[in-house]
């Protein structure tokens, strides 16, 4: 394992400018403004819904391409129409949701339809099998979307039947309004939610008791900022009111709303059958949050995440210069750069603001290097059988954003260096992400290996053998209903002796005598997906643990890891 800073342990990771409407009388309109940032800035027409299959060259083929899996689309498929039935029914955007046991051929019932609507296929309402929805958090949220804005362009740019195409549009436009709600839930701009749920639905809003944000004296509550405290709706116009919020996003959280952003920018930032006021409420939110983030606080440091309640949220800080909650000048944070980076940029993408994109390029950049501090100093998130994979989900995560969508050729190379030879594929390192089967990570080091982009094409072909261990991990993802049970691999006895046979009665497993993360009793190998125990998001779960799961049964889990993973790697080229 690589030397690491032993500080660094604490890791946790737990405005499109438009022109001023002239006088009447004033016959000289104001000038348009210069096109800010990288993104192209005419719209070219895609082929025409029906006529398709069209082959797109995607890194993994579309039913155009040659090599097309039409099995393992359909089983995504099956994961999206359960996903937008059942699991966003409520909200719109990705939740998990517990299930009355005693109603699940329900379930059976719509799964075995073609049907994307729960109580047409079923004959009852959707409540009826579920008992519970839980919150939608940002990191889960934001990479939902971004699956439903891959799944819309790559169907459209295939030229999809138009039913297809249509729904797939609709689907994002409703996911859509749940990323605008996220900031504007909040009443303040530049603030954006942890996560929300409904109130009048059974589950997570529901049950929570929510606080003020300030007591009768006008000072912030709790009294000590925590990692997340349930409010009631404080938009402007009480839009929200059947709605509850979670205050204090964190980095994790803000990098699935930064995701968000960028694929639905990349996908519709041109699109004209997407209406000019969706378009303009991702343009404003997405300005606000990153002046926000630009802005030098009291602290000395910008890229804070602030609350509503006028103070930086617990796991707010995305500075360089920082390690978790304090900040260490001096002391530079790699995994925080690459981070910050990748928001910087997905945010500056859609918000086409020449100071946003200044303070990217000139100063994240150009003064302070943060593409640099990446490639040098993220090697600190390996701590061998002790490294907690959420840092690795965040800090692929931000890399995929920077590297893709970055304008500068010379930072985006540096970048793809810290993404392949640093994190993905160090050389001579053991237990690295490159044998994990962690379809993000093998995501993140074609993505640096090829030195690809959002526009235009990659500097290298992708790697053979990386693309078929990606298609190996889609393809062994389990089928929809994805139930959270309880996995057993090894029982206590065989833990301690340090050998046993996998729940298949055939794979051999060298149980380690240290734990990881968590203490979580891991193996000497990746645990293969045929038997590896079931995750709400597996690209944040720790590949190598032996047991893991809800002994219960009634939790259904929404694939969303899968669905971002698949339509991300169809909708980008080869």
């Amino acid at each position: 394992m690589r030397l690491a800073l032993l500080g660094f342990a604490l890791l946790g990771f737990a405005g499109c400018a438009t022109p001023v409407p002239t006088d009447d009388d004033d016959p000289t309109p104001e000038p348009t403004p210069a096109p800010v940032g990288c993104a192209p800035t005419e719209w070219t027409e895609p082929p025409a819904c029906g006529s398709g299959p069209v082959a797109r060259g995607g890194l993994l083929p579309g039913p155009g391409d040659a090599g097309f899996d039409a099995d393992l689309a359909g089983r995504v498929t099956e994961h999206d129409r359960l996903f937008h039935a059942v699991f966003a029914w409520s909200t719109g955007v990705n939740t998990e949701v517990s299930i009355d046991l005693d109603e699940s051929a329900l379930l059976d019932t719509f799964m075995a339809s073609d049907s994307w609507d729960f109580e047409e296929a079923t004959g009852r309402p959707v409540t009826d099998l579920v008992t519970s929805w839980g919150k939608a958090a940002g990191l889960y949220a934001g990479v939902g979307i971004a699956a439903d804005a891959y799944r819309y362009g790559a169907l459209r740019d295939e030229g999809a039947p138009c039913a297809e195409v249509d729904r797939a549009r609709e689907l994002l436009l409703r996911s859509l309004q749940g990323l605008h709600r996220a900031s504007a839930i909040t009443g303040v701009p530049g603030v954006i939610a942890r996560g929300y749920a409904r109130v009048d639905h059974p589950g997570a809003g529901a049950t929570v008791e929510t606080t003020p944000l300030f007591d009768d004296d006008g000072a912030p509550l709790p009294e000590e900022k925590d990692n997340g405290t349930w409010r009631d709706d404080n938009s402007a116009d009480g839009a929200y009111s059947d709605y509850v919020w979670e205050d204090s996003c964190s980095r994790d959280m803000l990098m699935g709303w930064a995701t968000a952003y960028g694929a639905v920018w990349e996908v519709v930032g041109l699109d004209p059958t997407i209406d000019a006021a969706v378009k303009s409420e991702l343009v404003e939110d997405a300005t606000a949050l990153a002046r926000s983030l630009m802005t030098v606080q009291d602290s000395g440091f910008d890229l804070e995440i602030r609350d509503a309640d006028g103070r930086r949220t617990f796991h707010g800080i995305l500075h360089e210069e920082s390690i978790d909650t304090v900040y260490t000048p001096g002391i530079y944070n790699g995994p925080n750069a690459m981070m910050a980076a990748g928001a910087a940029a997905a945010l500056a993408t859609v918000a086409q603001d020449a100071e946003v994109q200044e303070w990217l390029e000139g100063q994240l950049l150009g003064e302070r290097r943060l593409h640099e501090l990446a490639r040098d100093r993220s090697g600190i998130l390996d701590f061998g059988v002790n490294t907690n994979f959420s840092g690795y989900n965040m800090v692929f995560t931000g890399g995929l954003l920077a590297e893709r969508l970055v304008c500068d050729d010379e930072a985006r190379g540096v970048f793809a260096v810290a993404l392949h030879d640093v994190l993905y594929d160090p050389e001579g390192e053991e237990r690295q992400p490159v044998e994990q089967a962690q379809a993000l990570y093998d995501l993140a080091g074609l993505a640096g290996q090829r030195v690809a982009r959002a526009w235009g094409s990659a500097d290298e072909a992708p790697d053979e053998a990386v693309l078929g261990q990606l298609l190996d991990t889609l393809t062994g993802f389990p089928s929809a209903p994805y139930v959270d049970s309880y996995v057993e691999n090894c029982d206590a006895d065989e833990i301690t002796s340090g050998v046993c046979v996998g729940v298949d009665g055939v794979t051999q497993i060298t149980v380690l005598e240290a734990t990881g993360w968590n203490d979580a009793v891991v193996a000497a190998e990746p645990i293969p997906w045929s038997i590896r125990p079931p995750s709400n998001y597996h690209w944040r779960s720790n590949p190598y643990e032996v047991n893991r799961g809800d002994p219960s049964g009634s939790r259904l889990l929404p694939a969303v890891d899968l669905r971002f993973a698949y339509w991300a790697a169809r909708w980008q080229r080869r």
